[in-house]
């Protein structure tokens, strides 16, 4: 049999796999509906912040305590992969995903041209204020568990500073603690593997983008951070889209194919998200902010997260004071910390949940 033939079979049974695999796993995912009888499986548009914002609540008894979790990037949700990692967390919490301003299926519900405007740290500040509102009054809970996932940490991290009487307690995961150090120690460590790995064009490429990080915020800057996450990926030190998070992407039971068009749109960053990435560079350090949380604080780590570095969460976290605290170093897993050890995760995140019910 010769080679082009044998290339073509190879294909259309890759095709034919990932067909099947596409639409099993979604028709198996699509099971998963929750059928206790005080459970919630519902999604939702809300008013928050003047415009149409998503939210997706799942759990196996609405009695529970709720957890809101804040997505990354900023403009990253998350709920395309929680059938990933998110289905043993409903027996314990009722667990809310909300898509940001300017952010997956709350995007398709608005102008992105009046939007975008919108979109800064101050707003993103009122709109999380109105949901965790929101979900106290629908759940008839004073105080709501918060969950910060990257950019999510910046806001839930700021939030719980500003409003403690409405947070039963903060979770870090990803912590995000000072931007241009969070840049450059993660440049440096690109950097380091690059020349371990003996790889030149590597090398020249990194050294190019030479000085990084900025105070500085520029369309240049943008551009540096974007080739500086493809090499860090590279080297596992970020994460990175791979075959099997799109086929995840692809196989959600709670994206559509429309919704997936947002995954795919490339000025998230640049246009989207502008004002919160400068603010975040120019701006952002917790630091400066007050060491004294009044609310439990709990961060999940992974050991190996070059992304959001886990040495600098790990000396903020030291420093501050808190009425319960503990940080959970997760070894072997990076930025995507649930993803990458879902087991030791969930085993923390359900540490705490007791915790705090106590």
């Amino acid at each position: 049999m010769n080679q082009p033939l044998i290339l073509f079979i190879a294909a259309i049974t890759s095709v034919s796999l990932a067909i099947y695999w596409f639409l099993y796993t979604k028709k198996s995912a699509a099971t998963r509906h929750i059928q206790t009888p005080n459970g919630i499986d519902e999604g939702e548009y809300v008013t928050i912040g003047g415009i149409q914002q998503f939210l997706y609540h799942r759990g196996e008894n609405k009695d529970h305590p709720v957890l809101l979790f804040l997505h990354g990037g900023p403009g990253s949700p998350m709920l395309p992969f929680a059938q990933d990692f998110q289905f043993p967390w409903e027996e314990k919490v009722t667990v809310v995903h909300w898509e940001q301003r300017n952010s997956g299926k709350t995007f398709f519900a608005n102008d992105p041209h009046k939007v975008t405007p919108t979109t800064t740290i101050e707003q993103a500040l009122q709109d999380t204020y109105e949901v965790v509102s929101y979900l106290q009054k629908k759940y008839n809970n004073e105080r709501i568990l918060l969950l910060g996932h990257s950019w999510g940490s910046v806001l839930g991290s700021l939030f719980t500073l500003q409003y403690p009487k409405m947070v039963q307690a903060y979770i870090g995961v990803g912590q995000v603690v000072n931007m241009f150090e969070n840049e450059r120690i993660g440049y440096e460590k690109a950097l380091e593997c690059s020349r371990q790995a003996k790889n030149r064009k590597d090398i020249s490429t990194l050294q190019a983008l030479s000085p990084y990080s900025e105070h500085q915020f520029s369309d240049d800057l943008i551009k540096k951070l974007m080739k500086l996450r493809k090499l860090q990926g590279k080297y596992k030190l970020a994460m990175q889209p791979s075959p099997q998070l799109i086929m995840s992407v692809l196989s959600s039971p709670f994206y559509s194919l429309k919704d997936i068009k947002y995954m795919l749109m490339s000025d998230v960053l640049q246009v989207k998200q502008r004002a919160i990435l400068e603010y975040l560079f120019k701006s952002y350090d917790l630091n400066i902010e007050t060491l004294d949380y009044q609310v439990p604080v709990f961060y999940i780590h992974g050991e190996n997260d070059w992304q959001t570095p886990y040495s600098l969460a790990r000396t903020y976290f030291d420093r501050i004071n808190a009425p319960m605290k503990h940080f959970y170093s997760i070894a072997n897993a990076g930025h995507a910390t649930m993803l990458d050890q879902k087991e030791l995760f969930n085993e923390a995140l359900f540490d705490i949940i007791d915790q705090i019910k106590h």
